[in-house]
């Protein structure tokens, strides 16, 4: 019996390795140490030997973990990008290795320095889109304010440009941690409008001919089937701005700031959800 015991033991101890073994072949953390963290570093930043790489540097991947998409961190994982040293990994690691690596990834934490994200904007973005990101500068660039761009699409064309105009990829003229700091900055330029100051303003330039933001109708095209809460801020920036209301409404609409017509928006986002 005690053989028969011994013998059981062994075949047991022999199994416990496959295991473990098995189980690592799905651990994003294991994976990604394994196959990315030699450039990369295990927690995303790049290390000594990563930043003597050429003819680019290995990039810093905790900075975009929250602003790139699922779908371009798997292309560049299984693919590659060509000209670098990140060679394809869909060699190494299957599909489902791929999305536990991303999960890994996903798990770094960066917060953005916004500071930085306005300094680096006033240098290299402002040329086009403006100080303030309204890109009153006769280059062409979107408004930034009114973008309506979410975070990831803002950080993806930093990265790569947007064909057929001026945008140029931004990728190798700054660091993922300033393509973050700029994402959000730019970001956050479309938040900062006060309702409350809106609804002041509201009151002292609109007030005699719209009761409320709810009570305005919309004529020509524009009013097929659609109220103010379904315009963009673009649009609604245009009618307030360029409306055929101007001459009627005075000078006071006509001059409002910038800041004056966000500020009203916002108001009128809020009274009309």
């Amino acid at each position: 019996m005690g053989f028969k015991r011994s013998i059981g033991l062994i075949i047991a101890l022999c199994f416990i390795p496959a295991v473990a073994s098995a189980s690592d072949e799905m651990d994003g953390k294991i994976l990604f140490e394994n196959n990315c963290a030699s450039c990369h570093g295990i927690d995303g930043e790049a290390t000594k030997f990563g930043k003597t790489l050429k003819p680019f540097p290995a990039r810093d991947h905790k900075a975009i973990a929250s602003v790139v998409s699922r779908d371009e961190l798997r292309r560049i994982i299984a693919y590659g990008i060509n000209g670098t040293a990140m060679t394809p990994k869909k060699y190494d690691l299957d599909s489902l290795q791929i999305e536990a690596v991303i999960d890994y990834i996903k798990t770094f934490d960066y917060k953005p320095n916004l500071a930085n994200g306005k300094a680096r904007f006033e240098a290299i973005c402002a040329s086009c889109h403006g100080m303030d990101g309204r890109a009153a500068t006769g280059m062409g660039a979107k408004n930034l304010v009114y973008s309506e761009l979410d975070i990831e699409e803002i950080t993806h064309t930093m990265r790569y440009g947007r064909a057929g105009t001026k945008m140029t990829s931004k990728r190798h003229q700054m660091t993922n941690k300033g393509i973050a700091d700029v994402a959000n900055y730019t970001f956050n330029l479309r938040n900062s409008a006060d309702a409350a100051k809106g609804s002041k303003l509201f009151a002292k330039n609109c007030l005699e001919c719209h009761t409320s933001p709810s009570a305005i109708k919309l004529i020509g095209n524009a009013a097929s089937k659609r109220t103010i809460a379904d315009l963009s801020n673009r649009l609604l920036d245009l009618r307030i701005r360029h409306g055929r209301h101007v001459d009627r409404a005075g000078k006071d609409v006509a001059h409002l700031s910038s800041a004056d017509v966000d500020d009203i928006i916002a108001y009128m986002r809020k009274s009309t959800k």
